[in-house]
């Protein structure tokens, strides 16, 4: 049976709980989190998110890390490399603790950097190494400068190092359109499904913009990633949507192409 997943933030201002019931009622089997506390409309201890989602009855497909930032783990100054490495490292214990068996993180953020191999391996190899020791799955995501994810995929094989692919940043220009996919299927995690116009990262929901859904779904099928999970936000004509007609909506057009 095909399980369905989606973001937990999805373009609505609503209460943290009252947007994971709405999630659960339009019918989805996963969420997915972000790893910051929220502030706003109410306070919520990011530490309890996952027993909220788990409480009213979702999987937790897995927790995303902020990449603010997230450059340093390559910077050639040692000091700030080591502070944003135990900065992360110290978020994968809270995640675990709080009862999450997978996170995603960016490699990098930007279209325009060149940074030393050897400094980002040093930041990685200790990543790595702490999601060996407390059996915590790191999934690296595609972005703008994909060869240095391609590079920490390639050096680092391990159960516990996984590819998390995003059909929206791969459907832009300059991007593989797929292939990147089709090359890292073996080491797939989990998935950030959404739809874009080719120019920009939209955040569509699947079916609106111009991602070959056929190619990247039948790929998908062919690993074991457990859900089908979108990052989606409403469009324009999405707008006047109650929360829950959107949620409906999204799973709906994800279920037409799978």
């Amino acid at each position: 049976m095909l399980q369905t997943g989606i973001f937990n933030w999805f373009g609505y201002i609503l209460p943290f709980e009252e947007r994971i019931k709405l999630i659960k009622e339009a019918g989805y089997d996963y969420v997915m989190l972000w790893w910051e506390d929220e502030s706003y409309p109410d306070f919520v201890d990011k530490k309890i998110m996952i027993n909220i989602a788990k409480d009213n009855g979702l999987g937790l497909d897995n927790v995303h890390l902020p990449y603010d930032d997230i450059n340093m783990l390559w910077s050639d100054d040692n000091i700030k490399r080591q502070s944003h490495t135990d900065k992360i490292i110290r978020w994968m214990h809270e995640c675990k603790v709080s009862g999450a068996d997978m996170v995603v993180m960016h490699t990098n953020h930007g279209d325009n950097y060149n940074f030393e191999y050897i400094k980002g391996y040093e930041s990685f190899n200790k990543i790595v190494n702490c999601a060996e020791d407390i059996k915590l799955k790191v999934a690296f995501e595609n972005t703008q400068m994909f060869h240095y994810t391609d590079f920490v995929l390639k050096e680092f094989d391990s159960e516990y190092v996984g590819f998390c692919y995003d059909s929206s940043h791969d459907f832009v220009k300059y991007q593989s359109f797929g292939e990147i996919l089709e090359k890292w299927k073996h080491k797939l995690s989990c998935v950030h499904l959404s739809d874009n116009d080719g120019t920009c990262d939209r955040h569509w929901i699947p079916t609106k913009g111009h991602v070959n859904w056929e190619k990247i779904i039948n790929i998908i099928k062919q690993t074991n990633c457990k859900s089908f999970s979108m990052e989606t936000y409403p469009y324009e004509e999405e707008k006047n949507l109650e929360p829950i007609q959107f949620l409906i909506k999204a799973k709906n057009n994800l279920i037409s192409i799978l």
